[in-house]
């Protein structure tokens, strides 16, 4: 077993008991107490490494020898965390290796985002779907400001039978009267729209 050194053990005990004392003779702050848990926190590594070599020693059953000095070479604490450390690398490298992770699991399936997913489900009626903003776009864009215009196109692609009359209202009416671009955002996103609009008929 390897050899231990009480004397730390003794002094931090010593800092403690004195540290505990003086700080009912001080008003309480911040700064009187870290170094007690400073202190704490040594005190408990010593002794888990202390109970980790009496625990060793029982299984070899050699006897413990606590009052000699520590040699020079005597693994501490930082060469004991850094060891498990390294344990601890080597064991999550075999594990990463072994186990997949989520995104791999699932980058194999196709990536719908949530406004994809809305954005492909049927519409029931076009003005409720066209907000504010994107109507006051389109009616200055797509209706040259007419915004009675608008309204009264909106409601008849709403009112039509089918996905083939609203594209050829679109197309043959809307499209030639104000003289649209078709490769346009705006016209595009109507499109869109209309398509939906119809896409349970």
């Amino acid at each position: 077993m390897k050899e231990f050194n009480l004397n730390s053990i003794e002094n931090l005990s010593k800092d403690l008991s004195e540290g505990i004392v003086n700080l009912s003779n001080v008003d309480l702050q911040t700064q009187h107490i870290q170094p007690l848990l400073n202190s704490v926190r040594l005190l408990h590594e010593r002794l888990v490494i202390l109970q980790h070599l009496v625990d060793k020693n029982n299984e070899s059953n050699t006897q413990v020898d606590l009052n000699q000095k520590v040699e020079e070479n005597q693994i501490n604490l930082i060469d004991v965390i850094v060891e498990e450390e390294a344990k601890a690398e080597i064991t999550e490298k075999k594990e990463i290796k072994t186990s997949r992770s989520v995104n791999d699991i699932h980058s194999g399936s196709p990536q719908i985002s949530l406004a994809d997913q809305f954005g492909q489900q049927p519409i029931i009626d076009l003005n409720k779907e066209i907000g504010i903003n994107e109507r006051y776009l389109m009616t200055e864009n797509l209706f040259s400001g007419d915004s009675e215009a608008f309204t009264i196109a909106i409601t008849q692609l709403n009112q039509l039978n089918n996905h083939n009359d609203a594209l050829d209202y679109l197309k043959k009416e809307l499209s030639k009267k104000y003289n649209w671009n078709l490769k346009s955002n705006h016209v595009k996103r109507l499109f869109k729209l209309v398509e939906r609009r119809y896409q349970s008929r």
